[in-house]
């Protein structure tokens, strides 16, 4: 699924601007991007819990829950894309690199998860 891998560099550049406007460091690792981009995002979501509201009752698990609530967004929008794309692709006679996603990330600190658009 190539848009999921997309989507998935999209977060991480997210991710990447976020440690740096607040001092933190993207580590890497030898285990893989996917692996990295997890491991980063739980670091995230527990900077983001314990300086937002999201503090008040929820703990590690709720990281986890946000980062599979996360990823299953992001999968079921790359099977979006997919679909999509090759609509577009047969319909318009465009090119499939033509069609350019970007997709926005907000923070909801009630529920401690992310949205994508």
């Amino acid at each position: 699924m190539p848009y999921l891998e997309q989507f998935m560099q999209q977060w991480k550049a997210y991710l990447s601007n976020e440690f740096t406007a607040h001092g933190f460091v993207y580590l890497e690792t030898k285990d893989g991007d996917f692996f990295d981009i997890k491991a980063n995002s739980l670091v995230y979501f527990s900077w983001l819990r314990t300086t937002s509201r999201a503090d008040d009752g929820f703990d590690e698990l709720r990281d986890a829950i946000a980062w599979k609530m996360l990823e299953r967004q992001l999968r079921e929008l790359a099977k979006k894309a997919e679909k999509g794309t090759f609509d577009l692709v047969s319909k318009l006679h465009l090119e499939e690199n033509q069609i350019q996603i970007v997709l926005n990330f907000s923070y909801d600190d009630e529920q401690h998860i992310v949205y994508v658009s």
